[in-house]
């Protein structure tokens, strides 16, 4: 398995104008791209150098709201990209390393992604996810 760069950190808000307002007009951080996934998150792509700061805002109960209301805004996970996710999981089940939840599945940004479980990273959400080809 090979970790090719970190993707992005999942930050999870719950004001999105204020956040953007800090990332995009107080540090000039430019918004490339909004989605909205599913019915639960609107997800915001603001790049830093060869990494992203991805905003998440929970648009009703579930995973992302519960993980907001007891933690608060902040850092959720750190997403790191890799080649092939498939062979990527089964070298991490090898390990041990089980997912959270379904994986490999579809994620924000034209990728596919899995979260890991976080006991085996002293706590930390890590997400892998591989980018797709344009057009898929």
């Amino acid at each position: 398995m090979k970790l090719t760069r970190v993707n992005h950190l999942g930050v999870v808000i719950d004001d999105l104008e204020t956040a953007i307002h800090g990332f995009e007009t107080l540090l000039g951080l430019p918004i490339t791209s909004t989605e909205r996934y599913g019915d639960e998150l609107d997800i915001i792509f603001l790049p830093c150098g060869d990494t992203q700061v991805e905003l998440i805002r929970p648009l009703k109960d579930g995973d992302t709201a519960s993980w907001l209301g007891a933690n608060g805004p902040g850092i959720q996970h750190v997403a790191f990209e890799v080649e092939d996710l498939a062979a990527s999981l089964a070298e991490l089940a090898e390990r041990g390393v089980g997912t959270v939840g379904a994986a490999p599945r579809p994620g924000a940004g034209n990728t596919i992604i899995a979260f890991l479980e976080p006991q085996h990273f002293g706590g930390i959400v890590v997400e892998l996810c591989q980018p797709l080809p344009a057009g898929t």
